[in-house]
């Protein structure tokens, strides 16, 4: 209504186009979780992380346009990771989302560094947020959310949860000042 009255035509469209990217990934981390825990099947490939990589980190920073620096930084000898795409995808959209969401600066920065670490190719993910100083004990389990949180506490919990199923692990970090910062250890595939 308020479009067709002509108010404020740029910032209502910019707010709908955002609720809708937020109700979207409501409803596929709700469809996720419902599949992982039916023990549906993951569909595990080496996936080469450069050229994956540098695709997906354009689709997700155009989503979130100038609130968001996104930039990755890999040792170019890395070996493709064992992992689902679609879940690798799902993993790292979740973790811009919950920066996006909690961090509390503007733009929020996000640097993703990866290194070999035999057998395992780790995928670590900073933000330049605020952090907390305590709840992260929660962080990764099933409705678990940090103590400042809005959040449903299912984005990190898909997260652990995926990894998990792709026969590795994420380990989450925040503290006052230091942001948030999330390890991501993947079976090299090699």
């Amino acid at each position: 209504e308020a479009i067709a009255e002509g108010d404020k035509r740029a910032e209502l469209a910019r707010r709908l186009l955002e609720d809708s990217h937020r109700l979207e990934s409501q409803i596929e981390k709700t469809l996720e979780l419902a599949r992982i825990e039916g023990g549906g099947p993951l569909s595990e490939q080496g996936v080469p992380l450069h050229p994956w990589l540098s695709h997906s980190i354009r689709d997700i920073a155009a989503a979130h346009g100038d609130r968001l620096d996104l930039r990755a930084h890999l040792d170019a000898d890395l070996p493709p990771v064992r992992a689902d795409a679609a879940a690798l995808q799902l993993i790292v959209r979740n973790l811009v989302e919950n920066s996006v969401r909690h961090a509390r600066v503007s733009p929020v920065s996000v640097r993703l560094t990866a290194s070999r670490r035999a057998p395992y190719v780790v995928l670590e993910y900073q933000d330049n947020g605020k952090g907390v100083a305590a709840g992260t004990g929660r962080l990764g389990r099933l409705f678990g959310r940090g103590v400042e949180s809005h959040g449903a506490g299912v984005g990190l919990y898909l997260v652990r949860r995926l990894m998990q199923r792709m026969h590795g692990r994420a380990r989450f970090n925040t503290a006052p000042g230091d942001g948030f910062r999330t390890e991501l250890w993947f079976r090299a595939d090699a």
